[in-house]
């Protein structure tokens, strides 16, 4: 039996939830604690986050940590990570499993290349924006968007990836409040001034935080000075920001105006919301011009025409490239000159291969097997005692990095079952045949004693037992796996199609607003002239010609007000029927985790309870037969 090494945290090596053996803590917060963890059935890294035990035992703590995975998975947005499983164990931890991005945090990047240059900025912006306008659509706010939550992934195709995590402190707008009045929420350098004067808070306390951000990916710095993160949150309420253009004069004046505008105060004078930043950002950058005009000529040491594709070979490359190729071609000049015919490579007789043979049988027994016929006996699966404690988490991270590169943005498709099998059958298969064969070989001049036999009958009952229960478990897996694609696909295609109603929601609100203040504008001047037309200061004729543009006017609100309620009916029953749909999937794939929960269990015992007789045949054979493998 293995030594049990000491473990710093008591939660490492520990599988929980019957799938997710836990490797490494990643870090740690205020209210929680992130894990490095394997998916023991898929062999899948993931990350699972634990929430303090002191928290847990508090039902309004632990209810706002589990509405986390329930607004992300109503959101289900490419660019935020997702949290495919939580749960709480028997024991009272309670833990959400998300998904493993190996990206670097947008702060880091920031603070090892920025500023950036706004094409870079605005490619940023433009995710953050999308997934944000998706959020908050599903009534979702996600209260503490800072650049700390915002992974940058790079993939070969596609630079920048933006992944957003840590919906910790998210607000569901249609859910009852879980928090006092009085607490404040967000980091003093990215936080709303509508949170420090506890107002309503909507989805522009989020455009104001990526305002922020978006401010310091082209500049450099926040948009206030501050000597102690206190100072900030006065700032924030009672100075204007820092104009860009004074932290980087080169920055263009149509992208401080959309920075500012971000970062009013008064929300209603924001962008009304993230498809109205969106349509902004782009109306911006056609307004630049391509990137060869402007964004890519900020970036030091970038030739023109050379910009939009970082990764294009230069003229070096290419001579090098087109001499290794004339290089090759002279190779296989002399290659046709020097390899046989193929009718002299048919015509040479093969001579036979002289095969290695084996040692001999203890005993005298004739050497009968060749030696590459006689199977290796495997190392049985390691136990939870042998998980190495100390793992090089950098690493693995590079390691995932490297497949992310040749990761196509769409999501992956579901992944094989671990290569041993659940708890290692497969091995356990293979280790069992392997002494199986060593001992039907000794038998013929050492046949084995009765406790060997025995313990070798129990294995191949225990064993046949694994494995049937085995299939069966990873057949429940792929279930899961399969209804969580379903899920996914069915959510991402609803979503999409909510984005685009809402996207023109947006657009006829902003169209609707604009009407209105037409319309209270003509109102205002009608009254003026009806009260010249009484003082006899002027003539009926202007206060008529009011009236019918106002009427004309007010038809057009009629209309506008009715397009959008249309649409937003139209949004809300989407909304329901994704609702509803998630309600049903969740169920379903809860049913199937709560009987593989116990399957696990069950399979635990009965893996364990192979190892003890296979190593007491494995020493027998060894003994009497030092040579075995």
């Amino acid at each position: 039996m293995p030594e049990a090494r000491t473990m710093v945290d008591p939660l490492i090596g520990r599988t929980i939830g019957g799938r997710y053996r836990l490797i490494q803590r990643l870090g740690s917060g205020g209210m929680s604690s992130v894990y490095l963890a394997r998916h023991v059935l898929i062999d899948r890294l993931m990350a699972i986050k634990t929430l303090r035990r002191d928290l847990a035992s508090d039902p309004v703590q632990r209810d706002r940590f589990i509405r986390e995975a329930r607004a992300v998975n109503r959101i289900n947005h490419e660019n935020i990570v997702e949290i495919t499983d939580f749960g709480e164990a028997e024991d009272g931890l309670v833990y959400l499993v998300m998904e493993y991005v190996p990206g670097e945090p947008l702060l880091r990047v920031m603070s090892s290349q920025g500023p950036f240059s706004i094409a870079r900025a605005f490619d940023i912006a433009q995710q953050i924006g999308s997934a944000l306008a998706r959020a908050h659509q599903m009534g979702v706010v996600h209260r503490d968007l800072k650049p700390e939550n915002i992974l940058i992934v790079q993939k070969r195709d596609r630079k920048d990836f933006v992944k957003i995590l840590d919906f910790g402190i998210a607000k569901i707008l249609d859910a009852p409040s879980l928090t006092g009045s009085q607490q404040i929420f967000g980091t003093p350098g990215y936080i709303a001034p509508e949170y420090i004067q506890s107002t309503n808070i909507d989805g522009r306390a989020d455009l104001y935080s990526l305002g922020v951000i978006l401010y310091e990916m082209v500049t450099g710095a926040l948009p206030f000075d501050y000597e102690y993160p206190g100072d900030l949150l006065v700032k924030h309420v009672t100075e204007q920001p820092i104009p860009p253009t004074q932290r980087r004069p080169e920055v263009p004046g149509p992208v401080e105006a959309l920075v500012l505008r971000c970062l009013v105060k008064d929300p209603q004078d924001r962008f009304r919301d993230a498809y109205h930043f969106l349509s902004e950002l782009r109306a911006v950058r056609e307004r630049l011009g391509p990137a060869t005009s402007w964004g890519a000529l900020n970036e030091p040491g970038v030739e023109v025409g050379r910009a939009l594709d970082e990764h294009a070979p230069t003229p070096d490359v290419l001579a090098a490239s087109r001499s290794a190729h004339e290089d090759d071609s002279s190779e296989r000049d002399e290659l046709r000159t020097t390899q046989p015919s193929r009718s002299e490579v048919h015509d040479t007789p093969l001579e036979p291969e002289r095969l290695p043979r084996g040692p001999a049988a203890p005993g005298g027994f004739g050497r009968v097997t060749a030696e590459y016929a006689r199977p290796v006996i495997p190392e049985p699966p390691r136990d939870d005692l042998e998980i190495e404690v100390e793992v090089d988490v950098a690493a693995i991270a590079e390691e995932e990095k490297a497949k992310e590169l040749d990761r196509a943005t769409q999501p992956a498709p579901a992944p094989e079952m671990a290569p041993d099998g659940l708890f290692g059958v497969r091995r356990w298969r293979k280790r069992f045949d392997a002494i199986r064969a060593w001992l039907d070989e000794l038998e013929m001049d050492h046949p084995a004693p009765a406790e060997i036999d025995h313990a070798m009958a129990f294995a191949a009952r225990t064993l046949e037992s694994l494995e049937e229960s085995v299939a069966v478990s990873e057949t429940h897996q792929a279930t899961v796996e399969s209804l969580g694609v379903s899920a996914r696909d069915y959510r991402a295609t609803l979503g999409r199609t909510i984005d685009e109603l809402a996207g023109e929601l947006s657009k006829r609100r902003g169209e609707l607003e604009q009407l209105v203040r037409r319309r209270d504008e003509l109102a205002v001047r009608r009254e003026v002239a009806r009260a010249k037309v009484r003082d006899r200061e002027a003539t009926e004729g202007e206060a008529d010609a009011l009236l019918w543009e106002l009427a004309a006017v007010e038809e057009d609100v009629r209309v506008k007000a009715g397009q959008c309620d249309e649409l937003e009916a139209q949004v809300t029953d989407l909304r329901d029927r994704l609702d509803r749909e998630n309600e049903r999937f969740e169920g379903e794939i809860a049913s199937l985790v709560a009987v593989l929960d116990v399957e696990m269990q069950r399979l635990e015992g009965i893996a364990a309870a192979l190892r003890a007789p296979l190593e007491r045949a494995e020493k027998y054979v060894r003994d009497r037969w030092p040579d075995a493998r």
